[in-house]
């Protein structure tokens, strides 16, 4: 095995598939959750990649049993898992992996496939998928051209994810110099570019409808996750901050907000960059990207979930510092820490700050496990201390993803400690 990178979840919750740096995808079926005893055991291997690649993405194609996969060398496999169904009892029928084949496979020789993604409508099903060099390529399986493509300014830094709009409208592409471009996919051209104030990296996107939020149904509205352990909700026709999720340092869990420095009650801005009538022209000057390049701090975002309505936002979060977290904007007390914490850590707080506007910030604060000879436990005698001690659930390194499967009802969470863990 090797650390997962992604993994994505079939429409009709009959499996999922991971992506591993083994440059495997494994597939699982979900309906052997409740028999696995804890334990799953993938139900197929597809070793289509080269052997010595690592796969970053995986996307499971709209209303279909075909997988999307890309590679570190490169290239783009679409491959379909073959299932069959048997009955099991008079009402019931189950539904189980049998088999794959390879549909189709593209390089276009840009280096790694860096993002995957789906553009779907009524009347086309298409693969978006982001390479090393910047470009953001199509794939649509009914024929052999290329839709049409995307480029990014190489001065943006390479891209980490992108997010397609539900509405199907619009795109964003999320870079490592902090940059967010946003795209018209229905004239195929760069109407906005924004950089994260911080020039903090753009480490994962999550796009939503946001009615509920803006009461426009198809603003780009984005959730970016960044390094310092923040999570912000971007409109990026404005560039506004809607909402700002941010977890403190250790070293300030018990300091009085008032107390607290300027940068962790501050809202995240983003900086409208201009956009050169012609491609070729220099985007940023190089001094410019110089400066503001800063080394990553703290721990950064790796995985956004949840959804956002009329009632406000309920989510999860993760990253580096392997805990999920689900926050409730609505109800700070339903908040609370899913996974990750130590042995006899103590539970984390959240707090919501006014901010002013109609901006929202919500803070953790996360204590430290005390040291273990202040702990009870540790002063009983080594005889009274032997016996069946409970495994550790959580995840022992940075989480890489996360995804949320309907039947049966659990969060899968992909780590590189190469395991995916399922909560209930």
């Amino acid at each position: 095995g090797g650390p997962v990178n992604r993994i994505s979840v079939s429409d009709d919750q009959t499996f999922f598939v991971s992506a591993s740096d083994d440059g495997t995808s494994r597939v699982f079926e979900l309906m052997s959750v409740a028999d696995s005893g804890g334990d799953m055991r993938s139900r197929l291997t597809y070793h289509g990649h080269d052997e010595t690649a690592r796969v970053n993405n995986c996307t499971i194609l709209k209303n279909t049993h075909s997988v999307a996969t890309g590679c570190s060398k490169g290239t783009v496999h679409v491959w379909r898992v073959d299932t069959t169904t048997s009955q099991q009892t008079n009402q019931t029928k189950r539904t189980r992996v049998s088999g794959q084949s390879l549909v189709r496979s593209v390089d276009p020789g840009e280096g790694e496939v860096m993002a995957l993604s789906q553009f779907y409508t009524s009347s086309a099903s298409v693969v978006t998928y982001a390479t090393q060099r910047g470009t953001i390529h199509t794939l649509d399986l009914r024929t052999a051209r290329e839709p049409f493509a995307l480029r990014l300014f190489p001065e943006t830094g390479s891209v980490t994810d992108i997010q397609i709009g539900a509405d199907q409208n619009w795109l964003v592409a999320g870079t490592r110099g902090g940059f967010m471009s946003l795209f018209d996919l229905r004239y195929h051209n760069c109407v906005k570019l924004w950089r994260h104030g911080r020039s903090s990296p753009i480490k994962r996107l999550s796009a939503v409808l946001g009615a509920g939020a803006s009461g426009a149904s198809s603003r780009p509205l984005v959730f970016a996750g960044c390094d310092g352990d923040e999570t912000a909700l971007f409109d990026l026709a404005s560039g506004g901050c809607l909402q700002c999720y941010r977890v403190l340092d250790q070293s300030l869990t018990y300091v009085d907000r008032s107390a607290l420095p300027k940068s962790s009650l501050s809202i995240p801005q983003l900086e409208d960059v201009a956009i050169p009538s012609k491609q070729s022209s220099r985007l940023v000057p190089s001094y410019d990207l110089m400066r503001r390049s800063r080394p990553q701090t703290g721990y950064s975002v790796n995985a956004v979930v949840g959804n956002i309505n009329a009632q406000g936002s309920s989510f999860l979060l993760t990253g580096s510092d392997s805990q999920v977290r689900c926050w409730n904007l609505n109800s700070t007390s339903k908040s609370c820490c899913v996974s990750g914490l130590s042995l006899n850590q103590p539970p984390p707080s959240f707090e919501q700050v006014k901010v002013g506007g109609n901006s929202r910030l919500i803070l953790c604060r996360q204590p430290s496990a005390p040291p273990s000879n202040l702990v009870e436990g540790s002063k009983l005698p080594q005889y009274r201390r032997q016996g069946v001690v409970g495994c550790d659930k959580g995840h022992t390194d940075s989480i890489l993803d996360l995804k949320i499967a309907k039947a049966p009802a659990v969060v899968l969470s992909a780590s590189r400690d190469n395991t995916v863990k399922l909560w209930a």
